[in-house]
């Protein structure tokens, strides 16, 4: 799907916001196709028990509905040239932008519930350090993804602090702001702690480090990761561009 929407942006000459407007709807989907590929991935090393709970059940219809309609309402937004956050000019388009919200929760929720069920698996067939990556992983991805998440949609300027109130000119494909602050950029972060902590783990076991000081790493990293995303976010609110 993502690949029909970034080809439909070739004969299609609109703009929202100085971008294409199909451009947020590919990224969209290429974002949710990702983290549902990422927790289904991180499911393959559960025991077949606990695929059966209620919790995995929730895992998965979750993160598939509430993922299906985030895509399918910003993808339809983009196709009719209007924005699909921020957007509360008519009472639908304010209860859609609701909905959203809290459809975003669902579906990042879905990432904490799958790091609890595997904490209450000792049975899950990975190495305890790449184990840790992933529990500590997905719960960040939950609590500072959602928190970030909330901030920057309660905002009734967008994600721009400061600087021009455009993505024309901003970063390659994500489009941060290179002339103020971008709340986007916590935001980013803080959703792929469950792709970057996992790899920090996968790096330490691909060179041989022993599983008792790589746990130790993989805690350490988690904590300087949450760092840097709080570190972000207090340059976007300074209004300063992550790079300009």
């Amino acid at each position: 799907m993502s690949i029909a929407t970034l080809a439909l942006s070739l004969p299609d000459s609109r703009q929202l916001q100085g971008v294409s407007v199909w451009l947020k709807p590919f990224k969209f989907q290429l974002s949710t196709g990702v983290y549902l590929l990422t927790l289904a991935l991180f499911m393959v090393w559960l025991p077949t028990a606990a695929l059966r709970t209620k919790t995995a059940r929730y895992v998965v219809w979750a993160a598939v509905i509430a993922g299906l309609f985030e895509v399918a309402y910003i993808t339809w937004q983009g196709s009719q040239g209007q924005a699909s956050h921020f957007n509360t000019a008519t009472p639908f388009l304010s209860t859609m932008y609701t909905l959203m919200g809290i459809g975003a929760v669902v579906l990042a929720s879905a990432s904490l519930a799958l790091a609890i069920l595997i904490a209450r698996n000792p049975s899950y067939s990975l190495p305890p350090a790449i184990t840790l990556a992933v529990i500590l992983g997905l719960g960040l991805t939950f609590f500072i993804g959602t928190g970030f998440g909330g901030y920057l949609s309660a905002q009734r300027t967008g994600h721009w602090v400061g600087g021009a109130l455009t993505d024309s000119g901003g970063l390659p494909i994500v489009k941060w702001s290179r002339s103020g602050g971008d709340l986007r950029v916590a935001h980013f972060f803080g959703i792929h702690a469950m792709h970057f902590i996992p790899a920090f783990a996968l790096a330490l076991t691909w060179v041989r480090v022993p599983q008792a000081p790589a746990v130790r790493a993989v805690w350490a990293f988690a904590a300087a990761y949450t760092g840097f995303c709080f570190w972000t976010f207090m340059q976007a609110r300074n209004g300063l561009p992550f790079l300009n």
